[in-house]
Formats: C-alpha cells, sequence, structure tokens
C-alpha cells in the first residue's frame, strides 16, 4: 500500500518565510523521493522565482532554515503519531484517527488529562528530553565529520635548496628563530616578539618556498592558508575561517602562521568593491591583534604573509604590532642567479663543463621560478636526445620488418618508442652512459624561456652592447662616469664622499642614438632596465595616471639595481602654466615627488630620459637632484657616421668596408636613423638588380631616395646655446 502523504501544519508569521514556505512544497509536490535541503531550495528560487530572488541570499538563507525548522518537528511528530499502531485497513479509520492518536501520545507523556483536553503541570523533577535533530525524511541528523589537517611542518624542502637570497634568510633568522624557540628570553627582557612578516616581490622570487623551508628548519607547526580559500559567499564564514585559522594557531603555539595571496583578502577597506570585504580585512586586524603572547600564556604565533602587490594592502595591516617587518625579495643580480642555479642543482647530475657564471651572465631578469624552469628543461632536452637514440637503434634493429598495415611515420616511430621501452635487456644507445646533463642542453633551452619578470611588467636586462653603437665617445664618457661607474665601482665614490648623479637627461635631433644610449649603459653596467613610454603612461580616468607612475617606481625598487630610462619626457611633464589641465600638473607633480627620493626610496634607481623638444619640459624636472646632467645629443660628422654604418654592417653580411660610403658629402646631416635605412634601401636595389650580395653602386643608387630625419639643424644648436646660457 502506498504511503499516505501528511501535510504539515505550519504556522509562519513573517510574509518572506511564507513565501519560502510555498516554494518547498513545490519542491515536495516535484521530487517526492528526493531530500530538500537549503542549496535546493536556493537554486530554485534563483531559477524560477522572480520575486524572491531579489531579496538579500543572507535573508533568503535564514527564511530556508526556520521554515526546513518547522517542517522538520511537524513530520516528526506527525510520524511518530503514525508509528504508534499500524492499522490493518487505512480506509477503515475513523476520520479524526490522527488527531486522536496524537492526544493519546500527549497524554501517555503526562502533557493533558485525557478527556479533558486540560494541560497538567509537569512534575518538578521531570526534566524535558531534548529532542534529536532529524532530516527531511525523519531520520537522525547526519554530524559532521572534521577532518584533520595536518599540521606538522613541512618535510619535501630544506634551507639549502634556496640560494641568492641571504639577505632575506638573515632578516628572517632575526625575527623568527629566538622569538618561536625561546620566547622566554624576550619575557624576560621585556622585549615585544614580531607578530608579523610581510614578504612581497615580483612572482617565482621565492616568498612561499622560503617561508615553508623556514617552518621545517624550525620544526613548528606550519599553518597555510591560501588567500582565496578563506573568500565564501556566504554572510560571514570568511571571518569564520579567519577566526578559526587564528584560534588553531593559538592552540598549537608556538606556531608559524603563513597567508600566501593576503591581498585577495586584505585589500584597501576605502577602495573594496563590497561591505563582505571590509568585514574580513576588520576580522583579520583583530585577530592580528589577538596573538599577543600575553593574551595566549606566552607562547608565540607569528604570522607570515606573502603578496605581489603590496601597496594594494589596506593601511592598517602595515602598521607595527601588526606588519611591522616588510621584506622586499626583488629580481636577483648576476651574482644571486648564480647562487640560485647552484642551488638548485645540489641533487642534478651536471657534465664539469656547465660553466654557472655564463648562465648567470646569460639570465638578466630571470627570478628562482625561471630558473627552476630552465633546468628543468634543460633535462627534457637531455631526455629528448635519449628518446631519439632509442628510437634509432630501434628502427636499426627493425630493419627491413613488414608492416601489418600501412601507417604514418608517426604511428611507426610512437610504436618502435614503445616496443623499445618494455625491451628492458636491449643494451642502452651508444654514448648515453652518462646521464649528466651537458651546457648544451642549458645553451638551446634559454632563448625558448622568457623570464616571468617581463611577462609581469618587470626589468630586464637589454643586449645592446657599446659595440652595437657607433661614435658618440663623449656622451659615452658621461653616461660611464654618470651611471656605469657607480654601479660597478660604489666602493670608489663611497671614498672620495659623493653620491652618484640622480638623473640624466638625453636631448637632440630624432634618430641620434638616444634609446640606443640607455640601453648600452644599463647593460655595460649589468642593471636592470624598464623602458618606459611617456604617453603609455597616460591615463583618461582621475588619479590612473598619477598611480601608473608609482606602480614604475615601485617595479624599479623591487630590481635594484635598476635604470629607469623615460622615452618621449616631453609628452609625460609638460611645462606647468595657465594653459595646463589639472589632470596634466598633477602628473607632473607626482613624477617630481618620485624623483626626489625621500627616505632613500631612490637608492639604486638611475633616471635616463630622453627627448627631442627640451624646451618644453617642465623646468623643475632640471634642477639639480633631479635630471640634473643635461647630454646633448647631435649629429654625427663624417667620421661618426662611419663608425655608425660599420656598427651596423658589422650584424649583416654585406661588407664591413662599405661603412667608407656614409664620409660622401651626399651623407651629410644623416642621423643614425638615416644610415639604417641607406643600409635597407642599397638591400633593396641589390635585389632589383638581381645581384647575390649589397655591392658599392647600391649604396650609390639608394643615398639619392632617402629622407634625411633633421632638417632645421639650426634649431637645436640654437637651443643647446640657449640651455648652456641657463645652466652657467
Amino acid at each position: 500500500m502506498a504511503p499516505v502523504k501528511v501535510r504539515p501544519r505550519v504556522t509562519l508569521q513573517q510574509g518572506l518565510d511564507k513565501e519560502v514556505f510555498q516554494v518547498v512544497r513545490k519542491l515536495q509536490d516535484e521530487n517526492e523521493d528526493e531530500r530538500i535541503s537549503i542549496d535546493s531550495i536556493m537554486t530554485y528560487i534563483q531559477s524560477s522565482n522572480s520575486s524572491l530572488k531579489r531579496k538579500p541570499k543572507a535573508m533568503l538563507y535564514k527564511s530556508a532554515e526556520r521554515v526546513l525548522d518547522v517542517l522538520r518537528e511537524d513530520q516528526s511528530d506527525s510520524e511518530a503519531a503514525l508509528e504508534e499502531k499500524e492499522p490493518a485497513d487505512l480506509p477503515d479509520r475513523p476520520v479524526n484517527f490522527m488527531n486522536k492518536s496524537i492526544t493519546r501520545e500527549w497524554a501517555a507523556k503526562g502533557a493533558i488529562t485525557p478527556g479533558t483536553g486540560t494541560s497538567t503541570p509537569k512534575e518538578k523533577d521531570e526534566s524535558p528530553k531534548k529532542r534529536e535533530p532529524r532530516q527531511m525524511n525523519g531520520e537522525p541528523a547526519r554530524k559532521k565529520r572534521r577532518t584533520e589537517v595536518d599540521r606538522s611542518p613541512p618535510t619535501s624542502i630544506r634551507l639549502a635548496d634556496i640560494g641568492g637570497v641571504d639577505a632575506v634568510k638573515q632578516v628572517l633568522k632575526k625575527h623568527l628563530v629566538l622569538p618561536l624557540l625561546c620566547p622566554e628570553e624576550y619575557v624576560k627582557r621585556r622585549i615585544g616578539i614580531p607578530r608579523g612578516i610581510l614578504l612581497h616581490g615580483p612572482p617565482g622570487c621565492g616568498k612561499t618556498v622560503l617561508s615553508k623551508a623556514f617552518a621545517a628548519a624550525l620544526g613548528v607547526p606550519f599553518i597555510e592558508i591560501q588567500g582565496p580559500a578563506i573568500v565564501s559567499g556566504m554572510s560571514g564564514e570568511s571571518e569564520q575561517k579567519i577566526r578559526e585559522h587564528f584560534d588553531e594557531a593559538r592552540r598549537l603555539a608556538p606556531c608559524l602562521l603563513f597567508i600566501d595571496e593576503i591581498d585577495v583578502i586584505a585589500p584597501k577597506r576605502d577602495t573594496a568593491q563590497s561591505q563582505m570585504e571590509k568585514r574580513i580585512v576588520a576580522q583579520l586586524l583583530i585577530s592580528m591583534d589577538s596573538l599577543a603572547m600575553e593574551h595566549n600564556d606566552g607562547k608565540p604565533v607569528i604570522v607570515l604573509a606573502a603578496t605581489n602587490r603590496p601597496d594594494s594592502l589596506d593601511p592598517a595591516l602595515r602598521r607595527g604590532g601588526r606588519f611591522d617587518t616588510e621584506i622586499n625579495m626583488g629580481v636577483p643580480n648576476e651574482a644571486m642567479r648564480e647562487a640560485i642555479l647552484r642551488a638548485q642543482t645540489r641533487d642534478t647530475p651536471l657534465a664539469p663543463d656547465v660553466d654557472f657564471a655564463t648562465l648567470a651572465k646569460m639570465t638578466p631578469g630571470f627570478v628562482g621560478a625561471d630558473l627552476r624552469d630552465l633546468v628543468g628543461k634543460a633535462g627534457e632536452w637531455s631526455m629528448d636526445r635519449y628518446r631519439a637514440a632509442l628510437e634509432a637503434q630501434a628502427a636499426v634493429l627493425e630493419d627491413g620488418m613488414e608492416l601489418d598495415a600501412p601507417m604514418s611515420a608517426t604511428d611507426v616511430s610512437i610504436l618502435r618508442l614503445i616496443a623499445r621501452a618494455r625491451d628492458a635487456a636491449a643494451p642502452d644507445p651508444p654514448g648515453f652512459d652518462d646521464t649528466s646533463i651537458p651546457m648544451a642542453a642549458f645553451l638551446a633551452v634559454l632563448p625558448s624561456i622568457q623570464p616571468s619578470s617581463k611577462r609581469e611588467g618587470f626589468a630586464t636586462i637589454p643586449d645592446t652592447t657599446w659595440e652595437d653603437i657607433g661614435a658618440l665617445g663623449a656622451v659615452r664618457e658621461e653616461l660611464e662616469m654618470a651611471i656605469v661607474a657607480p654601479i660597478c665601482h660604489p666602493a670608489r665614490y663611497a671614498r672620495v664622499g659623493i653620491s652618484a648623479p640622480t638623473g640624466v637627461l638625453l636631448w637632440g635631433p630624432p634618430g641620434c642614438g638616444k634609446t640606443l644610449l640607455a640601453k648600452a649603459v644599463a647593460r655595460e653596467s649589468k642593471a636592470n632596465f624598464i623602458s618606459v613610454k611617456g604617453p603609455e603612461l597616460l591615463n583618461k580616468y582621475v588619479g590612473e595616471s598619477e598611480r601608473a607612475i608609482r606602480q614604475v617606481f615601485t617595479r624599479a625598487r623591487s630590481s635594484v639595481p635598476c635604470v629607469l630610462f623615460f622615452d618621449e619626457l616631453d609628452a609625460l611633464v609638460p611645462r606647468r602654466d595657465a594653459s595646463l589641465s589639472e589632470a596634466s600638473a598633477r602628473v607632473v607633480n607626482t613624477l617630481l615627488t618620485e624623483l626626489d627620493g625621500l627616505s632613500g626610496a631612490r637608492e639604486g634607481i638611475y633616471v635616463v630620459a630622453a627627448t627631442n623638444r627640451p624646451d618644453t619640459i617642465d623646468p623643475a624636472m632640471m634642477r639639480p637632484g633631479r635630471l640634473e646632467s643635461l647630454l646633448y645629443i647631435g649629429l654625427p660628422g663624417p667620421g661618426e657616421r662611419v663608425e655608425i654604418l660599420r656598427a651596423l654592417l658589422r650584424r649583416s653580411p654585406v661588407n664591413v668596408g662599405f661603412a667608407e660610403f656614409a664620409a660622401r658629402d651626399e651623407c651629410d646631416g644623416f642621423s643614425g636613423a638615416d644610415l639604417g635605412a641607406l643600409l635597407r634601401k642599397a638591400g633593396q636595389q641589390a635585389l632589383r638588380r638581381g645581384g647575390e650580395a649589397v655591392e658599392w653602386v647600391d649604396f650609390e643608387s639608394a643615398v639619392g631616395s632617402v629622407r634625411r630625419s633633421v632638417l632645421d639643424v639650426g634649431k637645436y644648436e640654437r637651443m643647446r646655446e640657449k640651455l648652456a646660457s641657463m645652466v652657467s
């Protein structure tokens, strides 16, 4: 016999509860055999009901909980009454059978007096029995099992596996070892222990792996919080997760708590998009304040956090008593890259010809993750050679064998390699007894790896050298003294007691090599290089241009020593007067304040700018302390033109002796860019006449079609005299 479906009697006062109750009844009618849960109710409301889905989710969630609680109570009462006596024939029961059954149940419990319907007071010693929570089908509710998370320190990483960050290790040693292992010494001296340490820097520089390595070395419990895993769609759940993790850390103290990608859960509250983000930040602040040792019986808890965007964190987190220690893990320099490579290949078999110094010099802009990728791909390259040798060996053994069906060459090679790999008794291919990775493997895969710092907009070292630039000997000497020497030989400047010039402005006619000079300076000094085009920083939205300028200097600080090159500076900092808009004036002011470098913030950052119109640049940019060195890059003379064309021919298959053509009168007034155009047009003339190589006659035919970049040289000479008089 089919079970009787009992409609529970529900009394709900609120209008929202009644609407949700109607939804639940529809779900019960449509899904008789399935359990109704809060998630199914929310899904049904969002997909079908247009009036309820506009309500706040938190209100709908609470209302659904109340409705399900009432339904569970009424349904359990009804089922208890039905289970008291199983009738033989349901149609013969009286109409009010259910009411009488419930009345008898209540009378048995002493709740009412039979026959009167009046309530009787319970005995004083009778304690009410707590109702056991049940599911929609009447079964006891399942208790949630809390899975135990392993909080033991990591075992897969060692401090020796991380190289090139000795300075960072020294700071962490100071703030972690004694505070966690000997907190009583701080208590004796009444010194507060560090509460939070913020690691920031470009992606892949080793923030997370260094934190785990210290936890493994210290041997203390390690609680890791992934920033995005904290954020939840339910109101109050994100804050609860933060409280639970901090409570667990206090329980396991001394403990190390690590928060990865903290910028996800702690953005600036003044720019937060929702109230939930503000509540999460507030909860994190409160939890950080609760870690004081006096609140935890003298047991220390230190929080380590990592982020790529420290400027996006709420300022309240970065004050003293919270994250009071900040460590910038920037792009490693050449010596650091060599140390990183040695640490990452500590357990890797390498051939004797592997030169770490050469690899470090060839990997500018690489961070730890990129160097690990380099080592991994070098190993893959050696495996590719071994795989090809196995296929060649299998092909020799199977030479002359007939295939059952026609197959492509790829299919044949796959089957051949499978058969060879399964033959364990076959000897190894000749020459592959040694499994070490040679230097050729690193050189082969290096061009295919793009450093992550370059993808993220950070700095790399250009490949332009002094040999690529002809002439400009006097300007090169000035740049050597202003930038290259302070970076390569800082001790000499320290002994004399002077500081390096804070900025250099290269100006002159277009096409004379200003940008090439800046790249060559960065290359010769082995400094990182950030090239910024003036117009690309400008944005139509208020405040975005200023933020872009600050971000550029932040990236430069993460890449020290760094040459920061501003091309077309006149577009970024025009002269401030009544005709200049307020937005442009704010951009000029922002760049001026960044160039001032308060509190030594510009130490190790060398600014080089280039422009064709120095008269339109704001005069405040060219005062001492900012762009104090003005270097004029004029048109080359006959001998300098020969040097420039010789430098261009050195990178091409054309005879270098043809560089003497640049000394002719037809090339008078040519800039370096014009000489490059001359070489291209000479190549085109050689193709037109059907020649195999560029000849002297091709230069003679092409020189007349080259348009000069500079037509009015006198304008720049007059400007040069004017600037010289201003300086004097």
